[in-house]
């Protein structure tokens, strides 16, 4: 009698153990988690437009060269000063966290500057109304920034007036050129959206020394040659549109 009951004992504890493992077989398993997308990683590959203001200062010598068969005859020295608006294009490209590029960018500026010259005889005035360059950049990101320097060529237009104040009849010697020279500057950009950006620049622009022929109205006639040292500095705030997705996802 207890060998019986022993056996249905036994016999009941594996016929429950073999229902509740098919009852768990029969459950629903849960679906594996999708894989997390990280936050949109900013590149700054890609081809853009922008806009800049700022503000620029300089320096202009005048001397005649070879004066009397010798050496240079020093006639004014003075600074040059103003605003400046323009626009700017480019293309970049990334690898890593450097950033190759090329920029072209064109400025109106109002840089003007008037000084006594000829030891007083003359008052000289000089604008720079154009700017230029056309650069190369290489830069490295830290998040959304990108730190860069760049160089390149530049070219400026210039006119010189010089006005004779010495009491008699009044007269204005003039000249104007488009200057070629060099540029080295470095800057910060900074992304703001998928597609724009902001950047602070400072350039140094220097366009050695160029001769001017400044025409005489009136008298012999003709025109007086002059040399001119240039050089300004630059400093512009920008925006930037890169055209295209930019922000790119990584899982």
């Amino acid at each position: 009698m207890r060998f019986l009951t022993a056996l249905l004992l036994a016999g009941a504890a594996v016929f429950t153990a073999g229902s509740q493992a098919a009852q768990a077989a029969d459950l629903p398993t849960k679906a594996r988690p999708l894989p997390v997308a990280a936050a949109p990683v900013w590149s700054w590959t890609g081809l853009y437009i922008g806009a800049h203001v700022g503000g620029a200062w300089g320096t202009i010598e005048s001397e005649f060269a070879g004066f009397g068969g010798g050496g240079a005859f020093p006639i004014a020295s003075g600074t040059v000063n103003g605003f400046l608006g323009g626009g700017q294009i480019g293309y970049n490209f990334q690898s890593g966290i450097v950033v190759f590029g090329i920029e072209a960018d064109a400025s109106w500026s109002n840089l003007e500057g008037t000084t006594p010259c000829l030891f007083g005889a003359l008052s000289c005035n000089r604008e720079v109304d154009f700017l230029g360059t056309i650069t190369g950049r290489l830069g490295f990101t830290a998040d959304r920034a990108l730190i860069y320097v760049k160089g390149g060529g530049a070219w400026a237009h210039v006119e010189h007036n010089a006005t004779f104040l010495g009491g008699g009849p009044g007269f204005t010697l003039s000249a104007d050129k488009t200057i070629w020279g060099w540029t080295v500057g470095t800057g910060v950009e900074y992304a703001i959206t998928g597609n724009w950006s902001a950047k602070l620049e400072y350039n140094y622009m220097d366009f050695g020394t160029n001769s001017l022929g400044f025409s005489v109205p009136a008298g012999p006639g003709g025109t007086i040659d002059v040399d001119t040292t240039t050089s300004i500095h630059a400093v512009k705030f920008g925006v930037n549109y890169r055209f295209g997705g930019y922000d790119v996802a990584r899982y």
